[in-house]
């Protein structure tokens, strides 16, 4: 029978989330217990001096490093925006409650589905933090909610682990939101690049395929958010994924099943470019900004937009538009070296 949860492992919940406790949050997460029927005040205060630090823990994540705006001003995050607020709502708290009750490690079928919702940024946060914070098979059941899935932060981060159509990207393209996704920057350059390299020991055609398909849908969807908004610069950690794989020559590749059917693996030959598309776009871009004069208002931003594409630049952006072109090939699949070394996303 499922034990009572107390106010106090929801608050504890809520601390480990943001301030990254593996160990206690595994102890929080992998029992089965009922969560409090309702919350206190001092309950509810607890958990909001818990979730007022999420601002610090993204400048943990990365929002600490030295940049470049658009405007060309220069320094930490905080230093070239002006203070904005995170709100939640009370899908965090459904969130926190959700996640203390099930017990994650039962397959996501077995688990009370936790039913999507309109989410403020500060929402989308604590849901990325939520599949950070975990590991297989905790992940997966988190990643299985529709919750999880109206989270385009959720999307950004791990679209590896979600299926179907994103949310729209454009409240991650302006104000708080291109806020958040700067300070994320070089983690979600990680998790795209780590998850390019496991893509090397896929063998399944259905699984590569799904794979690119959610991967192709929220790159699609969040370079025309960032190009429609003007903030072009939001989609840099693109180019910080693929940049190193382009410079060792880390061609993708998986060795897909011999025995499926030619054109199935084909396609998944082709759905294993959704990086690549990424920066197939970024080269247009490229092209466009050295267009840009010195008497047109947006120089500044080309300026800078130029300066990030260099890590690819001319050369790397070639490898890429062939590399796609010999996945759209019938060559046979090849198994990948020993040089590929896969990073944990």
């Amino acid at each position: 029978m499922a034990e009572p949860a107390s106010e106090h492992e929801l608050v504890m919940l809520a601390r480990a989330l943001v301030v990254p406790a593996p160990g206690e949050l595994a102890a929080l997460l992998y029992r089965e217990r009922i969560a409090p029927a309702a919350i206190s005040p001092d309950g509810a205060r607890l958990i909001g001096d818990a979730l007022a630090q999420c601002w610090p823990a993204l400048w943990r994540r990365g929002g600490v490093a030295p940049g470049v705006a658009l405007d060309g001003a220069r320094g930490r995050i905080w230093e070239r925006h002006a203070p904005a607020g995170l709100t939640f709502s009370t899908a965090t708290l459904d969130l926190l409650r959700w996640l203390v009750a099930q017990p994650l490690t039962a397959p996501p079928a077995a688990l009370a589905r936790l039913p999507a919702a309109e989410l403020t940024i500060g929402d989308q946060v604590v849901v990325y933090l939520a599949l950070a914070g975990t590991e297989p098979p905790a992940q997966v059941a988190i990643a299985a909610q529709p919750m999880v899935a109206a989270a385009a932060l959720a999307w950004l981060g791990f679209a590896h682990l979600l299926a179907g159509a994103p949310p729209s990207f454009a409240a991650l393209c302006a104000g708080t939101g291109a806020i958040v996704v700067e300070a994320l920057g070089g983690e979600l350059a990680r998790r795209w690049r780590a998850v390019e390299l496991a893509k090397r020991a896929i063998t399944s055609p259905d699984a590569l395929i799904a794979l690119g398909a959610a991967q192709d849908a929220t790159l699609t969807g969040f370079l025309a958010a960032a190009d429609h908004q003007r903030r072009r610069d939001l989609a840099g950690f693109v180019i910080d994924a693929a940049a190193p794989l382009l410079a060792r020559d880390l061609a993708p590749s998986a060795p897909l099943d011999p025995s499926a059917a030619l054109a199935r693996r084909a396609q998944a030959r082709v759905a294993g470019g959704a990086l690549l598309r990424a920066v197939r776009t970024w080269a247009r871009w490229d092209a466009a900004h050295r267009g840009v004069r010195f008497i047109d208002d947006d120089y500044a931003a080309a300026q800078v937009l130029l300066a990030r594409f260099e890590a690819i630049g001319a050369a790397g952006a070639a490898r890429a538009a062939a590399w796609l072109a010999e996945l759209a090939s019938l060559a046979p699949t090849t198994v990948p070296g020993p040089a590929a070394t896969v990073e944990a996303p």
